[in-house]
């Protein structure tokens, strides 16, 4: 197996950046046939939002709730949704959040001994290098199943807009931690 596996791991690697138009052009005829459109990317009252809040699957629709009582309050914030993490699709993303400020990305999930969640990386990694990037900051949420409530991302949200960016830059966090 050694003599081919770096060969193997290339084309796996080639086929799943490939996969895109296929995945792209699934999603085309799933909405001709049941009226339900989805990107790789999608944003929520993001359009020139100072704040982003980044979510992935089922956090999303509770997060637009927050995001209607905040800029009800007169916030400048907004939702991008990750709906595709593989292939990564960096130039959507990059498009998303060019003019943003700070944004906060959640993880449901834990890397250990490392420097966030794995979306928080995978987000740091795609906007490095990059001449204008928000200012990035993670929590950690919903681990377990535990429920993450409207509550829970307006505090999250209101804690970054206040926050003196210096302080939040590539930071991470658990929220909604029980003290005993």
């Amino acid at each position: 197996m050694a003599d081919y596996f770096t060969e193997i791991m290339k084309a796996k690697d080639e086929a799943l950046k490939n996969s895109k138009k296929t995945i792209l052009a699934v999603w085309d005829e799933w909405a001709k046939m049941f009226g339900r459109t989805y990107k790789p990317v999608e944003t929520y009252k993001a359009e020139g939002a100072e704040t982003l809040l980044l979510t992935m699957g089922s956090m999303g629709e509770t997060a637009e709730v927050a995001i209607d009582e905040l800029q009800a309050k007169g916030l400048s914030v907004g939702l991008i949704k990750l709906r595709l993490w593989r292939p990564f699709p960096f130039e959507e993303l990059k498009e998303v959040v060019k003019k943003a400020k700070k944004l906060i990305v959640t993880d449901r999930a834990v890397s250990f001994g490392g420097p966030g969640g794995p979306v928080f990386s995978e987000i740091k990694s795609a906007l490095y290098h990059e001449e204008e990037r928000p200012i990035i900051c993670n929590y950690i949420i919903g681990l377990g199943g535990r429920d993450v409530a409207v509550t829970d991302f307006i505090g999250m949200i209101e804690r970054v807009v206040q926050e003196d960016i210096k302080k939040i830059a590539d930071t991470y966090e658990f929220w909604g931690v029980r003290e005993k």
